[in-house]
């Protein structure tokens, strides 16, 4: 009988120790896991800290071009309106996914299309008389 006590006393042990490192791989896990969160945490912070830096010097870059705070924040928000030069779009929208050229005897007018939808069909049509945005379409 002092034997069987024993098994069961050693099976009791075993299985202890089974769950103490159970235990101890688990919070290596976690702590593995933490430092992966912690890692992944500062890659996203950084990230975030690059666009931030790189908005920032692209505004002072078009305030120094434009010498006009209320035109830079307009172009940073990729925006367009009439009387806006041919430079000011490229800064605001960039390349035109197409353009329409036509030559009139007083003037030159080119249609910029914008964020295509279909085959020859565009959300946003700007008009340009002598590089000067005289008129826009935009469908939403």
């Amino acid at each position: 009988m002092a034997r069987r006590g024993m098994k069961i006393e050693a099976s009791k042990f075993f299985t202890a120790m089974l769950a103490l490192a159970a235990i101890a791989i688990a919070l290596k896990f976690i702590q593995i896991i933490g430092i992966l969160v912690v890692f992944l945490a500062a890659l996203i912070a950084a990230y975030f800290f690059y666009i931030g830096r790189k908005r920032a010097a692209r505004f002072s870059y078009l305030r120094a071009k434009y010498s006009d705070e209320s035109v830079a924040r307009a172009i940073m928000r990729h925006e367009f309106w009439e009387g806006q030069t041919r430079e000011q779009l490229l800064d605001a929208r960039g390349s035109p996914q197409a353009i329409d050229q036509v030559l009139l005897k007083t003037r030159k007018r080119e249609v910029w299309k914008y964020q295509p939808v279909g085959k020859n069909r565009y959300r946003v049509r700007i008009t340009l008389d002598d590089d000067v945005v005289v008129s826009y379409e935009n469908r939403q």
